[in-house]
């Protein structure tokens, strides 16, 4: 009878320790994925629509996956306010201070080498590859595909022959996108005569909006800018003048449907992923991604047929480029040389 006693409360103890670990294991599966705390830094207004706004698109859609909660703080170009800020976010334990914009990264670099167990990140020009540090993580995009897609296409548009370029600051990457521009524009339209304005300015609306007029007045019947906040300027003065527009990105206030044929743009979305993987596993630090057609970090708009002289195939003949520079079948020079 002992015996068959002690079988029972054997029999008992390993249902109980099973029902134990089914317990574990259920409560496991319903615990929540540890969300990162996330901050991103912008120079001049996160939502100009352009160049800072892609940032804010991909953090949301990150959030809406449940991924990440974030904060945007911007306006913080002055090495002076970034610095501080930097520091406050970097001492609450954030899992990762992205510096989204040249004007962010030589303080980003600096913070970064007090708090080496938080993750930064910083973009700039390719020259930044040689500074970063083994909890800094940076990006640029390549000035030369960017630049290159909107002057192709532009030179497709016909009959046009004078073409407008609207560009921020003339920094070097600047410059770069824009001689992209007029070597995509030479492929297609060598004939075609390009008229360009520097606002000094990112995203100066303003001042933007006169550039597109000063183009316009020197005969070009088609805008492309290089992007940024002036994009907004640039749609407003286009639609002013009945003009169209490459290279405006968003909504520009409801104009850029009005004018704009298609636009190159970023997707930081693949790139913010990659950045919260490496975090998972213990890999980050010290990696730099270019932003290109080929990890879909550039992509193309879809194809907006506002106003006469595009060709009817000119969708495939896209397509047919983009893979050509994917490959490598078509390689551009460097547009950073003199």
């Amino acid at each position: 009878m002992n015996g068959l006693f002690r079988k029972i409360r054997l029999l008992v103890a390993f249902v109980s320790a099973g029902l134990c670990l089914l317990a574990m294991a259920s409560v496991s599966q319903a615990a929540p994925q540890r969300k990162f705390k996330v901050v991103v830094l912008i120079g001049s207004v996160a939502n100009e629509g352009s160049f800072n706004q892609v940032a804010i698109i991909a953090l949301k859609k990150l959030a809406a996956e449940g991924k990440i909660e974030y904060e945007v703080r911007d306006r913080v170009s002055d090495p002076t306010a970034s610095e501080p800020v930097i520091r406050l976010y970097a001492s609450r334990g954030y899992d990762l201070i992205i510096g989204h914009g040249i004007d962010i990264s030589e303080p980003i670099l600096k913070v970064a080498k007090d708090f080496p167990q938080i993750h930064f990140t910083a973009s700039a020009g390719p020259d930044l590859e040689g500074k970063l540090l083994p909890n800094v993580d940076g990006w640029t995009y390549d000035f030369g595909q960017f630049g290159y897609l909107g002057g192709w296409l532009a030179g497709k548009i016909k009959g046009v022959k004078i073409y407008g370029a609207v560009g921020g600051p003339q920094l070097p990457f600047i410059l770069a996108t824009h001689k992209g521009f007029k070597t995509g524009l030479a492929a297609t339209n060598p004939a075609g005569k390009v008229v360009e304005v520097y606002t000094g300015s990112f995203d100066d609306a303003q001042k933007a909006l006169e550039a597109t007029r000063s183009v316009a007045a020197r005969g070009a019947t088609l805008i492309w800018t290089s992007g940024d906040g002036i994009s907004n300027g640039v749609a407003a003065g286009a639609n002013q003048l009945g003009l169209r527009t490459i290279g405006v990105f968003g909504e520009s206030g409801g104009l850029a449907p009005k004018v704009n044929i298609s636009s190159v743009v970023l997707d930081m979305y693949p790139l913010y992923s990659a950045w919260l993987d490496e975090i998972s596993k213990g890999t980050f630090g010290h990696h730099f991604v270019v932003q290109q057609l080929s990890n879909r970090g550039l992509i193309l708009t879809p194809l907006n047929r506002i106003g006469s002289g595009i060709p009817d195939d000119i969708v495939p003949q896209q397509e047919k480029l983009i893979q050509d520079l994917k490959s490598g079948a078509l390689k551009l020079p460097n547009f950073f040389a003199p």
